[in-house]
């Protein structure tokens, strides 16, 4: 039977759902990202499927979501981009907390997410080599174009942006992956993208992929095109993430 617990590491809200006969014992271990104005509740369906594959899940609460849900500055993407740098920060927590109690079996960590989450998935690829298999889903791999995009729409609206919110969030620079395709090192990556997606361009995807073929560190990267699909995920696609974490983590 599968169980979900509640836990606090630190200010960092998050769920682990997972069989019961493994609450104890190690397992794989997915940590699972939502999206931007989400929270982890709502990705609970994905989680049970997952830890139908014998997987320990968890499931964070990021900054300025859920539990932690804060106003979201007027500014356009400056609360989005510090929320994914608080993914990033908050990883290694949650990590060293199931590390530290001899949970996670053989190493296997994997970590995927939806929208915000597979862009925070991308970026921890580039710090962490400890991660196993990744799961990128609607999320660009492209922080620094998905940037420069939400900046000329700004402009465009002629909503106030400062002059220097590319400094402002510099960061993104030592993160984003298409400035380092080769940490990839040759883990499996998959990527979903639909068509029409109508929030994050599916290009941005699709053109990062196109850009890796043929690399030595690419050759366990797959891409699934959603045709005419949108910003949504559907239970058949969250079969097919389980199945891949299932594949590379058991």
């Amino acid at each position: 039977m599968i169980k979900i617990y509640r836990r606090m590491l630190q200010d960092v809200p998050i769920l682990e759902v997972v069989e019961e006969k493994y609450r104890y014992e190690k397992a794989p271990i997915v940590i699972f990202y939502h999206g931007w104005r989400s929270d982890k509740e709502l990705v609970l369906t994905q989680a049970r499927k997952l830890a139908g594959k014998n997987i320990r899940v968890i499931l964070p609460d990021a900054m300025n979501h859920g539990k932690r849900i804060q106003d979201v500055s007027s500014i356009p993407s400056f609360t989005f981009w510090n929320t994914i740098q608080g993914n990033i920060a908050e990883f290694s927590l949650i990590k060293e907390f199931y590390q530290g109690r001899d949970l996670i079996k053989d190493g296997k960590i994997g970590v995927g997410g939806y929208s915000m989450g597979g862009m925070t998935t991308g970026a921890l690829l580039t710090q962490h080599p400890e991660i196993t298999a990744a799961a990128i889903i609607m999320g660009s791999p492209k922080l620094n174009e998905y940037a420069k995009l939400v900046r000329e729409s700004a402009k465009e609206r002629d909503i106030y942006l400062p002059d220097d919110m590319s400094k402002l969030t510099s960061w993104i620079d030592d993160y984003d992956l298409d400035n380092y395709p080769e940490t990839i090192a040759n883990r499996p990556l998959l990527f979903w993208h639909g068509t029409d997606d109508e929030r994050i361009p599916y290009d941005e995807s699709k053109s990062f992929f196109d850009s890796i073929q043929g690399k030595p560190y690419a050759e366990q990267v797959a891409f699934i095109t959603g045709y005419k699909a949108k910003h949504l995920v559907e239970p058949p696609l969250m079969d097919k993430i389980a199945n891949f974490f299932e594949y590379y983590l058991n």
